[in-house]
């Protein structure tokens, strides 16, 4: 039997160190509808999310609209 895969617990946006309101992470399941999934994210906040954070940490729904 393989582990299903859970989201990460990062609920810290790493442009503006607020809360993310990532549901998945929050929850620890990727079953729930997140807000990220109804919104444009920015390209330029997407470009300013530290290498290190890229693909491990969500944004928060202002950062992820305006760039931060």
């Amino acid at each position: 039997m393989t582990d299903s895969p859970t989201p990460l617990p990062n609920v810290i946006c790493p442009l503006c160190g607020g809360a993310n309101e990532c549901a998945p992470a929050e929850s620890g399941r990727f079953d729930l509808e997140c807000w990220c999934r109804t919104v444009r994210i920015s390209a330029e906040a997407l470009a300013r999310i530290p290498p290190e954070l890229a693909g491990k940490a969500c944004l928060c729904p202002r950062c992820a609209a305006v760039g931060g």
